[in-house]
This record gives structure tokens, C-alpha cells and sequence, in this order.
């Protein structure tokens, strides 16, 4: 593995995506609006200090739909839309093994939303602390919930989205059909949020752990089955 090769194809691709008017915005506004509009919720509603702790990891919990849809969406448009634009062609033709390839513009995909998704959260967890304080008598953040939410199950379901995006991408000839596919992967948070806010699901370090081992044994199988799925025959002749 060439890692100087892995880190230039990262970093070409970032430069490109972040010249998209819409992609900047996605990762700069709307992380913060999700933040500022949650505290917001908290500040005017009659919460008992029974109630908030579920509520507030409920919110942050949110965070991991945007986490999972937004990598899908940019590795989508990286693979499926390269390849209609022909831009792809001449990448690999370079000395850069398909190895290369793949993890380069899957770190490109991962880095830009998951700096996003955590400075949201960190925005979250600090207002939701001033807030909360009084009535919870301490500040409720950091705990080991946020942490493994954060740093546990966040970047995992935003691998997850990536290797399925490229798995759609081998299939599929249009970045739209595409990045609809792969915004799947945001199904399974949703549901989790849902029943986490009504109180059915505790978000506690023991079932994040669960879900952490899970979605590690998903994402590897994944990343085995997406490492098959891209190649340089595969993309000349069957990606069209």
C-alpha cells in the first residue's frame, strides 16, 4: 500500500468536492442548524431531569442518520458520476492500485461529514449543557454514551455508507439512482431514534457497545464485498 498515493487521491477529491456550492453547505450549515434547532426543543419544553438524559441522547443520536446519508451521497457521485463524466478513466491508468483507488476516495467520502457531524455535536452537546444544568443540578456532557455515539458507532455507519455506496455504484449507471440507494443505510438509524425517543430503546454504553460490535462486523463484510465489486476491468466494461 502506497500511502502517499492514498493521501493524494484523497486530497483531490476533497478539493473538488468542496468547490460544490450544495456540498459546502450540507456540511457547514446543516450540522449547526440541527444543533442550535434540538437545543432550541430543549429550551422551550417543560422537560422533567427524569426525562432529559433519554431525550438528550435521543438528539445527539440523530446526528448518525446525517452521518450514514452524506458519505453515501459524496462516494456515490464519486464513483457513478466520474465514471459518466469520464473522469475516472484516466485515474486508473495511473500507477495507483485499485486498493489505492478505493481507500483513497473513501477517506476523501468519510473525513469532510464526519468533522462535520462531530462539530454539530459538539455545538449540541454545549448549548444542551447550559441549558440543562440548573435542572439536572450537573452538566450532563461528556459521558460514555456521547463518546461511543461520537467516536464509536458515528465513524462505523459512516464506513457503512460509503462500502454500500460503492456496491450500488457497480450496479447502477446514474449518480441520482445511486445516491437514492445509498441513502438506505439511514434507514436503520432512524428507526433507532425513533424508538430511543420514545422510550422503548435505552441509548446506554452497553447497548452502544452491541451496536459498535455489529456494525464493525457489517462494515468488514462490506468492505470485502466493495473491494470485489471495484476493479479496473469491472469499471471499463461493466460500469456504464
Amino acid at each position: 500500500m502506497n500511502w502517499q498515493n492514498v493521501a493524494t487521491i484523497a486530497r483531490k477529491d476533497i478539493t473538488i468536492m468542496l468547490t460544490r456550492r450544495a456540498l459546502r453547505i450540507a456540511l457547514i450549515l446543516f450540522p449547526l442548524a440541527l444543533a442550535i434547532g434540538f437545543a432550541q426543543i430543549i429550551r422551550f419544553s417543560d422537560y422533567s431531569a427524569a426525562v432529559l438524559p433519554q431525550t438528550l441522547n435521543a438528539f445527539l443520536f440523530f446526528f448518525i442518520n446525517y452521518t450514514g446519508a452524506l458519505p453515501a451521497n459524496i462516494a456515490s457521485y464519486s464513483m457513478v458520476g466520474e465514471k459518466i463524466e469520464r473522469s475516472l478513466e484516466p485515474l486508473l491508468a495511473t500507477p495507483a492500485t485499485d486498493g489505492e483507488i478505493l481507500l483513497g476516495k473513501g477517506i476523501a467520502a468519510l473525513v469532510p461529514p464526519l468533522v462535520a457531524i462531530w462539530t454539530g455535536m459538539a455545538t449540541l452537546m454545549a448549548y444542551c449543557d447550559f441549558l440543562t444544568r440548573g435542572t439536572l443540578g450537573a452538566l450532563y456532557f461528556p459521558n460514555w454514551t456521547a463518546a461511543l455515539i461520537m467516536f464509536g458507532v458515528a465513524p462505523l455507519v459512516a464506513v457503512m455508507g460509503v462500502t454500500f455506496a460503492v456496491l450500488c455504484s457497480a450496479r447502477v449507471s446514474e449518480v441520482r439512482t445511486a445516491q437514492q440507494l445509498g441513502a438506505l443505510v439511514a434507514i436503520p438509524s432512524v428507526a433507532i431514534y425513533i424508538v430511543t425517543l420514545n422510550g422503548t430503546l435505552q441509548l446506554d454504553p452497553a447497548s452502544l457497545g452491541l451496536m459498535c460490535a455489529v456494525l464493525l462486523v457489517v462494515d468488514l463484510a462490506l468492505a470485502f464485498a466493495a473491494r470485489a465489486a471495484f476493479g479496473r476491468e469491472t469499471i471499463l466494461t461493466r460500469w456504464a
